[in-house]
């Protein structure tokens, strides 16, 4: 599966505003005309000057405070994206005049200055408009924007700009020239070695760590291994035996949907001969190996028992059980929340099912159809985990009925990618760094507008499956608001099938399909449906019925501390995610969760957050540092 904000790449690679000649201006002042641009859109070079002319005009706009200089920047309905550039958080505009008078303010509020054009991305030249990135400053910290420059009525302004820090001037990531070096010269009386020190380091038996992460999945290392790049101590636990746990006990046939050219974590590509796709036990080992290499201090088989936060001192007293079953108390700054996108799978309460003389069990721990060749299975819940367990299943030589209780999105796989994966290839013009940029750069507001265009498109394409699928009585269904796979997951659904060969099978009759009801009692081995109708001689239940949200079960256990969370992930009323790799509105408490490209973006900002708030830079808790100098 990939990540929610997939829709925004497609934005950043396809919005168009109204066709027209292009200005630009080069080392010169020259400007350009549209006679001189050749074929649908600049050459390279011309790209190079047209994206210089505009970072230099947009610091002399920013240098003169100048709304008019500035305004001729941009589109009318140019939209502008922020990760923490400018003020420590998440926050976006909308239109010419909303760019331009929040650009301008905060650029005098946070002193930006040094514009220049990026010196490792060059421009890229897509449908005749122009992708490039340009660095610049503000008060503390290093940044880089990017910029979507259109041909508007003969001149070339931004239709989409993003800017987000890329790092903290006077304390840089401890990465190229400024990595460790790993070895001491001459004489170290008493001198340790690496496999003694990293085992003190993790062990924190002298000190607390800064920051305590819960969870060892990729949200949880990718945002550890950014705070160790920053120097800042920090300490992942998992209940789990080994990092990866949580992935090797599902279903056999379990595959990431998204690809490789964009699944890597911070610091470590993917290698190049590593599969488009990867199954499910080989990113388990890959996120132990990423723990391993990446320094990591992970405490496995332990268990959060519960977690107190003092606001005087702004210090959380955390409990946690080891594997050995003792109690260790640790004291860090910082809780962060990195569980994944849903806690404790779902089972329906069904009036038997203690008594049923099969098997049963949710697809979190159901592992392989190879087990039920030639026996009955029911597969409740129709979603990606239902379809490919049913695919399962029938592939196995079992008798595979799918109970489909309301609707599903289905897009095809070739859809999926062709529509929402565009800058993810095997030929991609951009590393995965600056792809993530362009893939962030659009507001939620329109990313919604842009995923029911998508949406649309994506089922044109798929109408012949689709047809097929309704002629068997499959209910079908475009996401909240139509807005498919990106907005199930905004809202917390996960009613969406990419399809890799189950919708086929459901569409043949070759998977049994039962629609629109529940499942009222269990009676022995038969299953009687709401309806009244029964399926009988029944061998297994597979509840693929889905997961509660992650928030909801920490949130007895943090007292006080989880009073001012209403919700973690989902919208936020600005548009944003709420309480989501940014400050939450409880202090010291953060919260880390999404796809593997997105954590790979987000936790840039909360590492570097974090880390500005243990060097004084920004307080813990803002509003309190507000009251108190009052």
């Amino acid at each position: 599966m990939t990540q929610t904000a997939e829709a925004q790449t497609a934005a950043a690679r396809t919005a168009q505003p109204p066709a027209g000649n292009p200005r630009t201006a080069d080392d010169t002042g020259d400007r350009p005309s549209a006679q001189d641009q050749p074929g649908p859109g600049p050459t390279a070079a011309q790209a190079a000057r047209i994206a210089a002319g505009w970072v230099a005009q947009l610091a002399t706009a920013v240098w003169d405070g100048s709304v008019n200089a500035l305004a001729e920047l941009f589109c009318a309905e140019a939209t502008w994206r922020d990760f923490m550039a400018f003020p420590w958080d998440f926050h976006h505009a909308v239109g010419q005049e909303e760019t331009v008078a929040r650009f301008l303010e905060l650029a005098g509020t946070w002193q930006a200055g040094d514009f220049a054009v990026n010196a490792e991305q060059p421009p890229v030249v897509t449908d005749g408009a122009i992708n490039a990135f340009f660095d610049f400053t503000t008060r503390d910290r290093q940044d880089r924007g990017y910029v979507l420059l259109v041909d508007d009525g003969g001149t070339w302004r931004a239709s989409i700009m993003q800017t987000q820090v890329i790092g903290l001037t006077e304390h840089p990531e401890r990465i190229r020239h400024r990595r460790p070096e790993g070895k001491v010269y001459g004489v170290v009386p008493g001198r340790t070695r690496w496999t003694h020190d990293r085992a003190r380091e993790a062990s924190f038996a002298e000190d607390d760590p800064a920051v305590v992460v819960l969870g060892a999945g990729h949200n949880g290392l990718a945002l550890a291994a950014r705070l160790g790049a920053l120097d800042v101590p920090t300490l992942v636990i998992d209940k789990e035996q080994r990092v990866g746990d949580t992935w090797r006990r599902r279903y056999a046939s379990l595959a990431l949907h998204s690809t490789v050219f964009g699944d890597h974590l911070p610091y470590l590509p993917l290698p190049p001969n590593w599969p488009a796709h990867t199954p499910k036990d080989k990113f388990a080992d890959w996120l132990e190996s990423y723990a391993t290499l990446m320094d990591i201090n992970v405490w496995t088989s332990t268990t959060f028992i519960s977690g107190r936060y003092d606001p005087d001192a702004q210090v959380w007293t955390i409990q946690v059980r080891r594997g050995d079953g003792s109690i260790r108390e640790l004291h860090p700054r910082h809780f962060v929340v990195a569980g994944g996108m849903f806690g404790a799978p779902k089972i329906p309460d069904i009036p038997g099912l203690s008594s049923f003389e099969g098997i049963w069990a949710h697809s979190d721990e159901f592992q392989n159809g190879a087990d039920f060749a030639g026996r009955r299975a029911l597969v409740i819940g129709a979603g990606v985990s239902g379809h490919e367990l049913a695919h399962d299943l029938y592939e196995h030589g079992a008798d595979v009925t799918l109970l489909q209780r309301s609707a599903t999105y289905v897009v095809t796989y070739e859809s999926y990618h062709r529509f929402w994966s565009t800058l993810f290839t095997e030929y991609m013009p951009y590393t995965p760094d600056f792809a993530d940029q362009m893939t962030y750069a659009l507001p939620n507001e329109r990313v919604d507008e842009l995923n029911k265009k998508l949406v649309k498109l994506a089922a044109e394409a798929d109408r012949p499956l689709l047809d097929k699928l309704e002629s068997r009585g499959f209910k079908l269904e475009w996401g909240p608001d139509g807005t498919g796979i990106i907005g199930a997951h905004m809202s917390g659904r996960d009613a969406y099938q990419i399809n890799i060969g189950a919708s086929e099978l459901i569409a043949d009759g070759l998977v049994r399909l039962k629609q629109g009801v529940e499942v009222a009692e269990i009676r022995g081995r038969t299953v009687v449906f709401t309806d009244g109708s029964t399926l009988d001689d029944v061998d297994l239940i597979v509840f693929a019925t889905g997961y509660h949200q992650f928030w909801g079960h920490l949130q007895p256990v943090l007292g006080t501390a989880a009073e001012k969370i209403d919700k973690a992930y989902g919208r936020a009323a600005d548009g944003e995610y709420a309480n989501t790799w940014r400050r939450s509105a409880q202090p010291g408490l953060w919260f880390g969760t999404g796809f593997i490209r997105m954590a790979r973006f987000y936790t840039r900002f909360t590492a570097l957050l974090i880390k500005a708030i243990e060097e004084g830079i920004e307080p813990v808790d803002p509003e309190r540092e507000v009251a108190t100098t009052r």
